[in-house]
């Protein structure tokens, strides 16, 4: 659309499709970090590690 301005962001394909809207965006990767990491005894590493091998399980490639 031609008023749409596209720009190149680092992030993954999940999230950078949101922003076009930017709050909404900055909204959900704030309920993320939220609700997937910090919430348990767990470390980051192992967090990730547990998230790496449910989206492998998955198939998602997220």
């Amino acid at each position: 659309m031609s008023w749409i301005e596209e720009t190149s962001i680092d992030l993954p394909p999940v999230i950078s499709c949101m922003s076009i809207n930017k709050q909404a965006m900055e909204g959900v990767q704030a309920m993320n970090a939220a609700i997937t990491f910090g919430a348990s005894a767990l470390t980051r590493v192992q967090e990730e590690a547990i998230a790496t091998v449910v989206s492998a399980a998955n198939n998602c490639r997220y």
